[in-house]
């Protein structure tokens, strides 16, 4: 994957920002992104379930403005899981809420 810099982003580029399914082939650069943006280091098993599409909803985003090698590469990504409030962990920045009687908690 060929780096690049916040300055490569300036100037005359045009993004074009499209969603797709992250795929299994996505599995490196979605590390590599991930360990960019995260303080928090999450194990193989978590990336693995998400390019497999395993208990956890996600999108991709890629930008088909790049050159054809890279026009499908991902940019960004949003990863998404609903679980039980008894079954979730108890670290990270959560509120509780109660909604119509029941409890439910949201990550942010």
């Amino acid at each position: 994957m060929p780096q690049s810099s916040m300055a490569d982003l300036k100037g005359s580029h045009r993004p074009t920002i499209f969603y797709r399914p992250i795929l299994p082939s996505d599995l490196e650069v979605l590390e590599k992104i991930h360990g960019d943006l995260f303080p928090v280091r999450y194990e193989s098993e978590f990336f693995h379930s998400v390019v497999n599409g395993c208990d956890i909803v996600s999108w991709g985003a890629v930008d088909r403005s790049r050159p054809s090698d890279q026009s499908d590469e991902l940019i960004g990504f949003v990863t998404a899981r609903i679980v039980l409030a008894e079954e979730s962990e108890p670290f990270g920045l959560q509120r509780a809420c109660h909604t119509w009687g029941d409890l439910h908690e949201e990550w942010i």
